[in-house]
């Protein structure tokens, strides 16, 4: 019962920590076991949250035994989260003898049709990654059949999920899902060799991960990836007639297989590119600036002037009500930020804390501020009630409305740059038209290629 209300308030949850919550395939996931489903790792707590989210079926997590090393942590692990300790080398050598135990609990778990999640990269680090994949799957899953003559029917189901920013409220969520992977299509090799078995599952889990995952080589390729959505991915949307919602992942994952194309065709080029790009990104930030207030909008003429205009009105008329959201939520919304900043230092664990924390800090002051509501200010119940809609609204509004002031000081900022610094402001434009022919020359090439 406690397993089923905490899911339902995840689900909610995740619907608003995150803008955009895109789940691609979601047909594809079987609706009773025996089931493995496998991720990758970048979100040490908020990757079993999406992963269950998705599973009708009450789920099992593997988990590292480190944490469940007090009392506390161990029966909240065990009677919370559903979690399974496994014990590794590095962390407790003593305790690697009760795998044999654990592993024992797991083929029983998948003989009674339960279903397990596994991150089989063994721990969390927020990058664009994937870390080699351990063998524990694979030795579960066709631990499993092998007990069964290949007869249970165990299949394992991959999902990638990729963050644009875990550890921010309102970043966006890409989740693909693939094809299951029926383990009994491995009998024949397990029994002529059960280790090359293994290693033959475990290499087809990481193909599926793999295709399903945004793969940047390291933080330099990285950051440079990003450099060029920020420049062009959005004339990319224009140039394709595409929706952004539905082809943020495609367009990302196709900007870093062109980087990566070009980088093993004519790395000097790529290298050439870097250093334009970095230069201009360098000199935008020097100025305070985003690259989006100076590109160019095909679909109509943009005026700078004018726009700025509109977003002066549009901030005038709606401050009233941003005043009111923020007296009315700004307590709750800080309060996960300052919770977080407290109890970690690691990435991974920020934004799971943040949505976990925000769940709480919520519920507590919109109820105690509708009940105060109520009884000092309130006519009657109807009153109540609208009050009590007009908190969440009320809060998106507030935080949408911040976000259109930083935009707006942007724009005005950039006006008077035109005036104070017309030279730097020509030279950052001329480095922007040469970046972009580059990009587009490269798009012809690529697009030919492939």
């Amino acid at each position: 019962m406690l397993y089923a209300f905490l899911k339902l308030i995840f689900r909610i949850t995740l619907r608003v920590f995150f803008r955009q919550y895109k789940v691609v395939n979601r047909h594809l996931i079987p609706k009773k076991g025996p089931l493995i489903v496998v991720s990758n790792h970048p979100s040490t707590f908020m990757d079993p949250i999406i992963a269950a989210s998705l599973l009708k079926q009450e789920v099992y997590f593997i988990a590292k035994g480190t944490l469940f090393n007090t009392r506390f942590k161990n029966w909240a692990m065990s009677n919370i989260m559903n979690a399974i300790p496994v014990y590794r080398q590095q962390d407790n050598p003593s305790k690697l003898k009760q795998n044999d135990a654990i592993f024992e609990r797991c083929f029983e778990f998948l003989e009674q049709k339960g279903t397990l999640i596994i991150f089989p990269e063994g721990t969390s680090i927020n990058e664009r990654r994937l870390r080699e994949i351990k063998t524990g799957t694979a030795r579960i899953a066709l631990g499993a059949e092998a007990r069964n003559d290949f007869d249970l029917g165990v299949s394992i189901l991959t999902i990638g999920v990729n963050y644009s920013d875990a550890s921010t409220f309102r970043s966006d969520v890409w989740v693909n899902i693939d094809e299951p992977i029926e383990v009994k299509e491995f009998k024949e090799a397990y029994h002529q060799d059960a280790f090359k078995a293994v290693r033959a599952l475990t290499e087809v889990i990481r193909q599926r991960l793999e295709k399903n995952l945004i793969i940047t080589e390291d933080d330099t390729e990285d950051e440079f990836v990003q450099q060029i959505e920020a420049i062009y991915k959005n004339q990319l949307i224009a140039d394709l007639d595409l929706d952004p919602k539905e082809h943020a992942f495609t367009l990302t994952r196709g900007i870093v297989d062109a980087v990566k194309h070009f980088e093993e065709m004519d790395v000097t080029r790529v290298e050439t590119l870097k250093g334009k790009v970095s230069s201009y990104m360098t000199q935008l930030g020097e100025l305070d600036l985003e690259d989006s207030f100076l590109a160019q909008d095909k679909k109509r003429k943009r005026n700078i002037f004018r726009d700025s205009v509109w977003m002066l009105v549009t901030l005038i008329l709606g401050f009233p009500l941003y005043l009111y959201g923020l007296i009315n939520n700004y307590i709750p919304y800080i309060l996960p930020s300052k919770i977080a900043a407290l109890l970690t230092k690691d990435e991974e664990y920020v934004g799971p804390i943040k949505m976990t924390s925000g769940i709480f800090t919520f519920s507590l002051f919109y109820a105690l501020q509708t009940y105060l509501f109520h009884q000092y200010l309130s006519p009657n119940e109807w009153w109540t009630l609208a009050y009590a809609l007009s908190l969440p609204i009320s809060g998106f509004f507030a935080m949408g409305y911040w976000q259109h002031s930083g935009k707006f000081l942007k724009h005005w900022r950039l006006i008077s740059l035109f005036y104070q610094k017309t030279a730097e402001i020509g030279s950052l434009l001329q480095q922007r038209t040469a970046i972009i022919e580059i990009l587009e020359e490269a798009k012809v090439e690529y697009f030919e290629e492939k």
